[in-house]
Parts: C-alpha cells; structure tokens; sequence
C-alpha cells in the first residue's frame, strides 16, 4: 500500500457535542455581492476556526475525509469518474511501488496538504508536485512566491488565498510547453486550489491546513456567487470557502458523534491491540486489515477486531465487498 506515516493519536474520552453550525450562517441562495460572499465566508471560517482549535479526537479523520472529497471534486472537474469509493480502492489496494493511477496520484498530492505542520508547506507541496510529475519550472515557482506573499501579507484569510489561487491557476494554466498540466480540473487547478488552502491556514494560524476549497468550489454551488470560478474570481472563492467551512463544521459534527460510539464500544473489547486499533481509527479516513497500526496484532487479528466493532455500531465497513474490506468512522 502507498501510505504516509501519521502521528497516532491515544483514544480518550470525548469532548461534549460541538454546538450546531449557525443556519444564518449556511449559504442558501445566490448572492447579490462580494460583500454577502465575504460576510458569509467569515462567518463560516470563524466558527470552523473553533473546530480546529479544539484539537478533537478524531481531527485526523475530518483532515482525510475532506482531503478525499478535494480529490473527487477535482476529478469530476476534469471528467474523471472515480467516486471516493475509487479513490479509497486506489490508495489501499495498489501495492508498494506500484503505479496508483491518474485518480490515486490526485489523492495523494491531496493527502500531502494536511499531512504535515502547516509550517511545513512547502515540504508538503514539493512531494504533491512530485506525485503529480510537475516539473519545478519558473512557473511553478511564480505559484510557490505568490503563496508566500498572500501569506505574509495583510489581506483578510479568505482573499489572500483567493489571490493566490487567481495567481497559481494563471501560472499553471495550459501552454505549449505544459500541455500534461490539463484545463479544467487538471494539475496546474489541483496546485492553485492545493495552495490557497494551505494560504488560508497560515493567514489563520492554523496547526494544519484543511482542504477546504476544491470541492466546494468544483460542485456547482460556487456559480450561485458572482464571477466566473475558472478566473478565480474572489467573490466565488469566498463563496466556495463559506460552504467549505460549513461543510467542515457539519462532518467534524457527524464524525464526533461516531468517535463517542466507537470510544462507548472500547470497554467491550479484549484485543492487546485494541488501544492503537482505535487511535488509527481516528487518525484517518479508512483502514484495511492490513494497514500498519502498531501494536500486537496480526491482519487476521485486525480482521476480527474490526468486524467486531461493526458488529457493535461502533465503525463503518465502507467497501461493500466480502474481501479486501475498508473500515472508517
């Protein structure tokens, strides 16, 4: 399996339910202005500022869950028609060294923008650049530069990245010599929105960036805000980022709910590898049973463990298959 290490997280007790996401704050129709798009991406980013804060249980899991939505919004831009199921198939099921495909490339330079400290960006957008075999030209690194400007520089978080995103994507756009980086939902659009989330999460100070703009803004809900989403127009971006945050809001809400019946079902189990089973339940989207999760315990002992917790409501098993299962919150 193509895997990254994560830092692994101790199962305690969980913190009380996060309150709902403000329904005045919810986009729920098309917009008049830039400034109804700012108001409401501020409001969505401050409550999301709060999530990221509480530093819960289960945020490895939030950070990968939007991670493969990104990589399916992205895809579905450029026509692709893997699902997140797909996705997840392509991450767990190739093997080590072996080629992941257009899709798992997409889901592994994804997966490079939260994986890291946020102060570690650019090591993270270095190996997103080298999954998705962009060449580090003068082009690339006008993207990189304009990052680091709208970073440091003073503009309110979700504009400074709807800066750079407008600055990459015109960098990255398709010419003669980089015909490979595609149009429409391909690479060169993968890196702009890939770096004005990781913007957004230095402007804001966060420990970790969020993926938080491709899908939203690939869905077909940012063309309810003003401008047009291919020019990186800052009304839509900001639009995008509202939705985004509130759709992070509403899973990190969800993905509470089910880390309390997974921590409700701990008790119940014998296995010696039970503890770090359950912290890398938290700490990602999906395992298999052959997932590297520390402890004592074999595949066949995982296998067990993990129909167990299926069995007491405690996980979900995401494939559908009899073999080669996947098991997530």
């Amino acid at each position: 399996m193509l895997r990254h290490p994560d830092s692994r997280t101790t199962p305690g007790p969980s913190p009380a339910a996060p309150a709902a996401f403000p329904a005045w704050a919810r986009p729920a129709k098309a917009l008049e202005s830039d400034a109804e798009a700012a108001y409401l991406a501020g409001a969505a980013l401050s409550r999301l500022d709060t999530v990221v804060g509480e530093n819960s249980p289960w945020a490895g899991v939030l950070r990968r869950r939007l991670t493969l939505s990104a990589a399916a919004a992205n895809g579905r831009r450029a026509g692709r028609t893997e699902d997140e199921a797909a996705l997840r198939d392509a991450f767990h099921l190739t093997r080590p060294g072996a080629d992941p495909g257009p899709a798992g490339k997409r889901l592994l330079a994804w997966r490079e923008l939260p994986a890291r400290s946020v102060r570690h960006w650019r090591s993270s957008f270095h190996a997103a650049t080298e999954f998705l075999g962009v060449p580090h030209d003068r082009a690339l690194q006008q993207a990189v530069d304009a990052a680091e400007a709208c970073a440091a520089g003073d503009r309110p978080a979700p504009f400074a990245a709807a800066q750079v995103f407008g600055v990459a994507q015109r960098a990255l756009a398709p010419n003669p010599g980089r015909q490979r980086l595609g149009g429409r939902g391909g690479e060169g659009e993968l890196l702009a929105a890939w770096l004005a989330d990781a913007v957004l999460a230095r402007r804001l100070k966060w420990p970790f960036a969020l993926p938080l703009l491709a899908a939203a803004l690939f869905s077909g809900g940012a063309r309810q805000a003003r401008g047009d989403v291919a020019d990186g127009a800052e009304g839509a971006i900001a639009f995008a980022y509202a939705n985004g945050a509130a759709r992070a809001c509403d899973l990190s809400a969800e993905l509470g709910r089910r880390a309390q019946q997974l921590q409700d079902a701990a008790p119940k189990l014998r296995a010696k590898g039970a503890p770090a089973a359950l912290a890398a339940l938290l700490d990602d989207d999906s395992l298999s049973a052959s997932s590297k999760i520390g402890g004592p315990m074999s595949e066949r002992g995982a296998r067990r463990l993990f129909d167990r917790l299926v069995g007491l409501g405690a996980i979900r098993e995401l494939s559908g298959r009899a073999t080669f299962r996947l098991y997530g919150l």
